[in-house]
């Protein structure tokens, strides 16, 4: 009842401040673990590898459970299904291949797990970088930037986005616009592909596809381009018969034309990077 009461009267500027300095303490944590020769040596165990990275948490990433009562579900996670999770990434890892994960990526992996933990696309992106952390043979190519990447992503984006980023591979995308006489246009719909209900296999609109390679491009992992173009122009065949472009047709401006415009989305060096970091596998383009 005394801690219901103190969290009550706790403020919203001192709910951060102390969520700050939580944070502060596991990277810390995780740092100074990594000196201790007998957690060294557990590491070399996968079960207490979990273990202890588990204590990190349950000992100080959860008390940020005072900022807000959503931790009450975080501390389940990590008590009852955490060591299980991260043990089943790092079961492939040859035990003298593992290592403790640098703090500049356990620490905010951690802390982003505890947010999104009930989300199964950010989840696994969370727990598979971790487990990328503390495999030598890899751990050089987890980095950091990665996990303020996956804080910066939908579950629903994050599902969409490792189709592009699983392989080195460009993908057909095309815009559609209202173009004069003069070749001059204005943009009626940018960056449609050819979803699809997975469900029923029928083409359907994804409304939010657009803001998602908006932010694709912006974080560096995808580029586009309407000034390449596949070599296949069966690639484009679905453009004339997306719903977006049945409907723009109902209405076009009187002296224009509605035209397509072909390019190509394809993932950056980078994107490929976070790819195989968060451990992405290949998954068709859904809706929610």
């Amino acid at each position: 009842m005394k801690d219901q009461i103190q969290m009550a009267e706790m403020s919203p500027e001192d709910g951060v401040k102390t969520a700050g300095a939580i944070v502060n303490v596991v990277a810390d944590l995780v740092k100074v673990a990594g000196d201790d020769p007998q957690v060294k040596e557990a590491a070399r165990n996968l079960g207490q590898t979990a273990v202890t990275v588990t204590a990190a948490i349950n000992n100080f990433l959860l008390p940020i459970a005072v900022v807000n009562y959503s931790f009450t579900k975080a501390r389940t996670y990590f008590e009852t299904r955490f060591s299980k999770d991260i043990e089943k990434r790092i079961a492939v890892i040859p035990p003298e291949d593992v290592i403790e994960p640098k703090a500049s990526i356990a620490g905010p992996a951690l802390q982003g797990l505890a947010f999104s933990h009930e989300e199964p696309a950010l989840r696994d992106m969370y727990l598979s970088l971790i487990a990328a952390a503390m495999d030598k043979r890899v751990a050089s190519r987890a980095h950091p930037a990665f996990v303020e990447i996956i804080k910066q992503l939908t579950a629903i984006e994050a599902r969409q986005l490792v189709q592009f980023v699983s392989q080195q591979q460009m993908h057909p995308i095309v815009e559609y616009r209202y173009t004069v006489a003069d070749g001059g246009h204005r943009i009626a719909r940018t960056h449609v592909m050819d979803a699809r209900n997975e469900q029923t296999g029928e083409r359907a609109e994804m409304p939010e596809l657009p803001v998602f390679v908006d932010n694709w491009t912006r974080l560096g992992l995808i580029m586009v381009a309407y000034d390449l173009r596949m070599t296949d122009e069966l690639a484009y065949e679905f453009a004339t018969q997306r719903p977006e472009y049945l409907e723009l047709t109902k209405s076009v401006p009187e002296g224009c034309t509605l035209t397509v415009a072909k390019g190509v989305i394809q993932p950056t060096q980078f994107g490929l990077e976070f790819g195989r970091a968060v451990g992405t596998s290949e998954i068709k383009m859904e809706l929610n």
